[in-house]
């Protein structure tokens, strides 16, 4: 795990300086220091590619933040 500098490249919501991972299962974490925000889920949805899970969480943790 590094920190993430391609979220703009890969058209995902994100910060320079997060971490991330994304394990089998379509198990997902991610640190975004930026917005102090710490996220992380556990399913068992095999394949990873059913179903775009974890772009949607993305999406919808990052919607969920009030300024």
């Amino acid at each position: 795990m590094r920190p993430s500098t391609r979220s703009a490249k890969a058209q995902i919501l994100g910060t320079p300086g997060e971490c991330a991972w994304g394990g089998a299962a379509s198990i997902a974490f991610w640190v975004d220091p930026v917005d102090e925000m710490i996220v992380i889920m556990m399913t068992q949805l095999i394949p990873s590619s059913t179903y775009p899970i974890r772009r949607e969480l993305r999406v919808l943790s990052y919607q969920a933040v009030i300024d």
